[in-house]
């Protein structure tokens, strides 16, 4: 009977052992697997050479041994002024005062028109501050009417049915100084002033009026300053109306008989070129980069005798637009470049990382399109993000959306993003961002490796734990056995069931050249429930894990205060309802409140299969499940279990009446021992991933760094404190180590002794022996 008990017990042992070894191996596949993919994906640098010094005065800074200048300056070194410098006018209607305008650009005087008027708060006067000669010089002012708004110019000119080019340029003067506060127009003045620019192009177009048609740029320049949220593709007002004006601009630029080179505003850039005819042209426009989001006229370059592509490693966008024209008469071609694509709003795709994209057009008037040839180095932050992978799409007015169709893509050996066309129209691209995780590596080995020995010892933990129950009889094996169970499902999801399918799929989307729109790029990207369920599962096992460490902590403090009085009845029934339930609540309450089948990212993320939390930029959104589903339960959780850990310390340590200690007291080292066993069990390591929620960076770093090692090595940390230093084990490991002949040297550390006292309703109380101490205490710490 001794023999067949015991080889039940060597049957189960060899079992489980292969069980685990199959979890282990399987963590390092994982592992592996992950490293692999990992590879893949790691950024590319935008530079084809390592910035070099150079010398750049007046804050410019050097980029590839070019400088780069802020808006206000220009010149190899950042040394030529490109702008006006304040200014006073005096005029009929009094003294206006500008601030520095920069060269070809309107400035507007602080002076606002009066609170009782149509126009409260707009300015008074405005003045263009141009450059010809290499003389910089300030035109005269222009006054504003206060007592006409957007729906009085409306009303004008639509009225007008024979209007003189005098009262065109007036009406788009008033028009871009009534537009010259975008913060404070609203939905109805952007439909009105989008109106008025749409008459204006028509009309510039009827009288050959170029300046008419460059003050309606100027105020489309100031509508893209407008708040993104205002121009909403679900209004179709302003979406058909920004739409007739993107197209009316374009036509404009091919129609008008008198060609200017070039129209530079801070948000909108635009060319007219005439053709020779009989001849094929290459056009080259250059955008150089800048300290600042905004166009300026010294950082576009236009070669109108390009004869190919000609990359310009300073440059942030780059158009080549080959066309022939016939014999017969001049061609015309019109670029267009965008800084942002606000008034191309789609209905079904997004912007990705709040990234602003630039859109650049052209347009051909009697002549055949050869090809056009685009590159973007888009400005973004290298530190936080790389881009893993882009599509050349361009605006198609029969959908009203972007499309893929006629164009492709693909990577040059720089990490410039390039696309190549067969048609002429508003070009943008889209960028799919990663973020760029400085750590990743060091801290997947590890997690990884972390979780691999966690799982280890927590499967052996719940063998042991189950095997040895009858030694105990206590209700605290069922309480550990919970808690390991609910940890070791934490780790086994986080290795197998983390990372969604769906991202990881784009992520092999960098080596493709297949010119598609990630899922990503959806505003509602397709649903994958199993990535939803993990997330859900995740959420659950850890709140479970939480709640069952808080049940620990107070049970052990209730044994001590209440050695030999009975524990309530069905005291197990009512403490699984907490441990397995109230997790269940937590996760059923987040999960209906923040889900739906439209949108799951309000739920989960995209990349990881765990809550939402966290904005592009990494900063803590209130709205979002992870704080008020997880971190804020964790948070209440883990400061009960501090004052369990402090309640339950001090009595193991400092209170006497538990039994009878001989004149040694226990040494130091075995009461950090026993503190060290509570502190893992209550998971209090768990507080430093509320310190990795500081901003500073070196400060993540080093709690990342703890957080991990202490974190996922936590079931190992369970299995040497609560098993492979008891006796029991040991011996039993033994048992097994000479079952199967293995010669293995085990070095036991210093024995611990147990004895036995009966107390009531079968609950036993352990006293452990500190090699020559004879310290009575209860052994529920171990």
């Amino acid at each position: 009977m001794l023999c067949l008990q015991c080889d039940c017990k060597v049957l189960l042992g060899v079992l489980s052992s292969l069980f685990i070894a199959g979890l282990w191996g399987a963590c390092f596949w994982k592992l592996a697997a992950k490293f692999k993919s990992d590879s893949s994906m790691k950024p590319s640098s935008l530079s084809p050479a390592n910035p070099q010094s150079c010398y750049c005065q007046n804050n410019g800074t050097c980029e590839n041994e070019i400088c780069v200048c802020p808006d206000e300056w220009k010149g190899d070194h950042c040394e030529i002024a490109n702008f006006c410098e304040k200014s006073e006018y005096n005029s009929s209607q009094g003294l206006f005062t500008f601030h520095k305008i920069l060269v070809g650009c309107y400035g507007y005087s602080q002076e606002e028109c009066e609170p009782y008027t149509l126009n409260a708060n707009i300015s008074k006067a405005s003045r263009l501050c141009t450059e010809k000669n290499g003389i910089i010089s300030l035109q005269n002012d222009t006054l504003t009417d206060c007592n006409v708004n957007l729906k009085n110019l409306s009303e004008k000119i639509t009225k007008y049915s024979g209007i003189t080019e005098e009262e065109l340029v007036k009406i788009a003067m008033a028009a871009q100084m009534l537009t010259s506060e975008p913060h404070e127009l609203t939905s109805e003045n952007i439909s009105l002033a989008a109106q008025i620019v749409q008459n204006i192009l028509n009309q510039s177009d009827t009288l050959d009026s170029v300046e008419a048609a460059s003050l309606a740029i100027n105020t489309i320049s100031q509508l893209l300053n407008v708040n993104e949220t205002a121009f909403d593709p679900t209004n179709k007002d302003i979406f058909n109306i920004t739409q007739s004006v993107t197209q009316i601009l374009g036509d404009v630029l091919t129609d008008l008989e008198i060609s200017f080179s070039q129209v530079v505003q801070p948000n909108l850039a635009a060319s007219s070129i005439i053709l020779q005819n009989g001849t094929t042209h290459g056009i080259m426009l250059s955008v150089l980069k800048g300290h600042d989001d905004t166009l300026v006229s010294n950082r576009i370059e236009l070669n109108t005798n390009a004869t190919k592509f000609l990359l310009n490693t300073n440059a942030e966008v780059q158009m080549f637009v080959n066309v022939s024209t016939n014999s017969t008469q001049d061609g015309k071609l019109g670029i267009i470049l965008y800084q942002n694509d606000k008034f191309f709003q789609s209905k079904v795709r997004q912007c990705t990382n709040n990234q602003s994209r630039q859109v650049i057009s052209g347009t051909i008037a009697e002549g055949v399109l050869n090809g056009v040839e685009l590159l973007f180095n888009p400005k973004y932050n290298s530190a936080e993000y790389f881009i893993h992978d882009h599509a050349c799409v361009f605006w198609d007015y029969d959908m009203d959306d972007w499309n893929t169709a006629g164009c492709s893509k693909s990577t040059d050996e720089f990490g410039y993003l390039r696309c190549q066309c067969n048609h002429a129209t508003n070009f943008a691209v889209f960028m799919s961002f990663r973020r760029n995780y400085n750590y990743t590596e060091p801290l997947n080995i590890v997690t990884y490796v972390g979780c691999g020995f966690s799982i280890l010892g927590l499967a052996i933990t719940i063998v042991f734990q189950i095997i040895t129950r009858q030694a105990r009889k206590t209700s605290l094996t069922w309480v550990t056995v919970s808690l390991c169970i609910s940890m070791l499902m934490v780790n086994l999801i986080f290795i197998f069931g983390i990372n969604n399918s769906n991202a990881l799929n784009e992520k092999n989307a960098a080596n493709n050249t297949e010119n598609i729109i990630l899922p990503s790029d959806h505003f509602n990207p397709p649903e994958v429930y199993l990535c939803t369920a993990a997330a859900a599962i995740l959420h659950y096992f850890l709140m479970a894990t939480f709640t069952w460490s808080a049940l620990y902590g107070a049970q052990m403090y209730v044994l001590l205060v209440h050695v030999f009085k009975p524990l309530p009845r069905h005291f197990l029934i009512w403490i699984s309802v907490v441990g397995w339930g109230l997790p269940a609540v937590i996760v059923i309450t987040t999960f209906t409140a923040t889900y739906k089948t439209d949108d799951a990212l309000n739920y989960r993320q995209e990349e990881f299969c765990w809550l939402s939390g966290f904005d592009l930029h990494g900063n803590l959104e209130l709205s979002k499940p992870m704080l008020w589903g997880f971190l804020l339960p964790v948070a209440i959780l883990l400061l009960f279990n501090f004052v369990m850990f402090a309640l339950v310390t001090m009595l193991v340590l400092y209170n006497k009446d538990h039994g009878t200690c001989s004149a040694k007291q226990a040494t130091s080292a075995k009461k950090m021992m026993g503190s060290l066993s509570v502190a893992v069990v209550l998971c209090l390591t768990w507080s430093l991933g509320y310190l990795m929620l500081i901003e500073r960076e070196e400060t993540q770093a080093v709690f990342s760094y703890l957080f991990c090692a202490l974190n996922a090595t936590q079931g190992l940390q369970i299995f040497i404190l609560f098993t492979a230093r008891r006796k029991a084990f040991q011996k039993m490991y033994a048992a097994w180590d000479s079952r199967f002949d293995m010669n293995i040297s085990i070095v036991h550390s210093k024995k611990f002794s147990f004895q036995s006292v009966s107390i009531p309703e079968n609950r036993e109380l352990y006293t452990v022996n500190f090699s020559e101490t004879s310290c009575s205490i209860p052994s529920i710490l171990y």
